[in-house]
């Protein structure tokens, strides 16, 4: 379905004379629409630029962008972790960016070094547990997460999954890979039953009892509170929120992040694109309704976000995150999660 929405897209592009191609841009999205729909509707109202937006599986839109080559209509790629981009960018898809705009609001651990890839906003990968259970003190590191006192009593979502493999992959670029084996295996162990669904889901599952701890994203925990369902708010206030490695690297992060293709015939369009995504009124929208952490250090945390307390991230460890997935697959391969 995916495909024939993009070759739908792409013969109506075709068929523009050339001054609308030059005010509109296209989007290949590895996210989900409605998080960056309100970001896109006040990009068109302030810049008259039209956003066509494909959103799919990330594997599938680069495959795509791959396989098109020149003849790509993809002017930006977002996507929801780095290492994606690190991955177009090592296939030559991606153009460097030049942009003192960029550069200002974006610290240079957020960034590609050769401005291949910019950071858009703040995630982070932690831990949660049931308030009426466990006390906050009791898991201060992911290393605790292998203790025997947490065997059959961690939730989490399929080891295979992306944002699971980053985060094994920031575990060996900072612990080892001898050291990161023991750490999966361990945490294999100690799942309380057998890794299905989402985050959102683990959380669930955490408030209903059947596991102590719980491995998340941070925004799904807001996207919680804000549920039309009653049942989700009422695991919001049952569970709690908590930030490990706070005396050591900080708390692993994934963010959000943006690139220009190679074959981009609107480049300048791209780029504005990128840059209004990393204004104050952009990183708000980030932060209050995506309930994601700003990437730019003038702009606060939405109120929610706030409440949940100050942390330290592993900003340090986003550049590298690509170069461990393969190991860190394997590992996640031969053992349970």
């Amino acid at each position: 379905m995916r495909s024939l929405v993009i070759c739908t897209l792409s013969a109506i592009i075709c068929a523009m004379p050339c001054n609308a191609i030059a005010d509109s841009l296209n989007v290949y999205s590895f996210r989900k629409a409605e998080l960056i729909r309100p970001l896109i509707t006040q990009f068109e109202q302030q810049t008259g630029i039209a956003v066509n937006l494909v959103s799919g599986k990330a594997d599938h839109l680069i495959a795509r962008l791959a396989n098109d080559g020149e003849n790509s209509l993809a002017d930006v790629l977002l996507t929801v972790d780095v290492a994606r981009l690190e991955d177009a960018k090592r296939r030559g898809l991606l153009a460097p960016i030049h942009s003192a705009l960029l550069d200002n609001n974006i610290p240079h651990s957020l960034r590609d070094s050769n401005n291949f890839w910019f950071g858009l906003s703040i995630r982070a990968r932690t831990l949660f547990i049931a308030k009426a259970r466990v006390a906050e003190n009791s898991l201060t590191r992911y290393q605790d997460l292998v203790l025997p006192r947490w065997r059959g009593k961690i939730c989490a979502r399929k080891g295979s999954h992306y944002y699971n493999r980053s985060m094994v992959a920031a575990f060996i670029h900072n612990e080892g890979y001898a050291a990161t084996k023991e750490w999966v295996n361990a945490i294999s162990l100690n799942l309380a039953k057998r890794p299905n669904g989402g985050d959102r889901d683990q959380l669930r599952s955490l408030a209903a009892g059947y596991c102590d701890v719980a491995i998340a994203n941070s925004y799904y925990y807001g996207m919680l509170a804000t549920s039309a369902k009653a049942i989700d708010r009422r695991v919001y206030q049952q569970v709690a929120i908590l930030w490990p490695d706070q005396q050591d690297r900080g708390t692993h992060l994934n963010i959000s992040g943006a690139a220009v293709t190679k074959a981009s015939r609107n480049k300048k369009q791209a780029i504005k694109f990128i840059e209004f995504l990393t204004t104050k009124a952009a990183q708000k929208i980030y932060s209050e309704i995506n309930f994601e952490y700003p990437i730019r250090k003038d702009v606060l945390p939405s109120a929610m976000l706030r409440t949940w307390g100050t942390f330290k991230g592993d900003e340090q460890a986003i550049a590298y995150l690509s170069g461990y997935h393969k190991q860190a697959k394997q590992l996640i391969e031969h053992s349970n999660w």
